[in-house]
């Protein structure tokens, strides 16, 4: 485990990544992108009941709840609460913490949360979080969630933005201030299991490739909705490319780590 340091808080940069990023749209365009490729791994019972920690402006909540399955939402910034209350007043969705949640023992059947356990700064309260997602979860239950690896790809990523990313948004080059973890795949594992979270399967997989940061690798710019819902597609030379780098080394070239499993008691 390792963190890792910006000028810009990291309650700051979503806020300021909701504001800018829009409402999202009411279904995923391509189901075979992250994150919806691998939830579609454990949501599949409409009768079942489902949390998704950190809804973000609801791209995955949407796109569950207008198919008719019973998914509860919970997302720590006011701003992106209100951006998909704006959008439609029935999401159901409430301002949240991970680290207390405000839901009964063993209330739901699957838990989603992508993105979410990095985000957390003090070391005890991210072992809580994690506490706190298996104690709502039932016996048996499945969980699928996601966090940033220590790995080439990642490291790569924080030199960019320290030689463009702050200037560009104005925020200076003073990186002392605590954006996100980066783990190794055992060392996350070894805390889900630490709380009674049994992993089943990890996928080494990708929001957005490295290479997309080169605009002649990608495809033309849609917006951020398009994009949110479609996948930040690169063009077929980058496509190469990004599939011969995945192939030769896929735990060092992706930007998520995926852990698919269920709760199960220790014996």
């Amino acid at each position: 485990m390792k963190k890792v340091y910006r000028s810009e808080s990291n309650i700051d940069y979503w806020n300021r990544r909701w504001s800018e990023s829009g409402t999202d749209a009411k279904a995923f365009l391509d189901p075979n992108i992250y994150p919806v490729k691998y939830s579609n791994l454990i949501v599949q019972d409409k009768t079942e009941c489902c949390l998704e920690i950190g809804s973000g402006v609801g791209r995955i909540l949407k796109h569950y709840f207008y198919q008719g399955f019973n998914i509860t939402g919970i997302e720590r910034s006011n701003i992106g609460v209100d951006t998909m209350l704006a959008s439609d007043k029935n999401l159901p969705v409430q301002i949240g913490d991970a680290v207390n949640l405000p839901y009964a023992d063993s209330t739901f059947d699957n838990v989603l949360a992508f993105g979410v356990f990095h985000n957390i700064e003090d070391e005890v309260a991210l072992k809580n979080s994690i506490s706190q997602c298996s104690r709502v979860l039932k016996p048996s239950g499945r969980f699928c969630i996601s966090i940033r690896p220590d790995n080439l790809e990642m490291n790569l990523n924080e030199w960019y933005w320290k030689i463009s990313g702050y200037k560009k948004q104005n925020h200076g080059n003073d990186s002392t201030t605590f954006h996100r973890w980066l783990f190794k795949k055992n060392e996350f594992q070894r805390i889900l299991s630490n709380n009674n979270l049994h992993t089943v399967k990890v996928h080494a997989a990708r929001n957005v490739s490295i290479l997309y940061r080169i605009k002649w690798l990608r495809t033309q710019n849609k917006d951020e909705t398009y994009l949110r819902s479609n996948g930040y597609k690169l063009n077929f030379l980058g496509a190469s490319i990004d599939r011969l780098i995945t192939f030769i080394m896929p735990n060092q070239f992706c930007n998520v780590f995926v852990f698919i499993g269920e709760k199960r008691p220790q014996w």
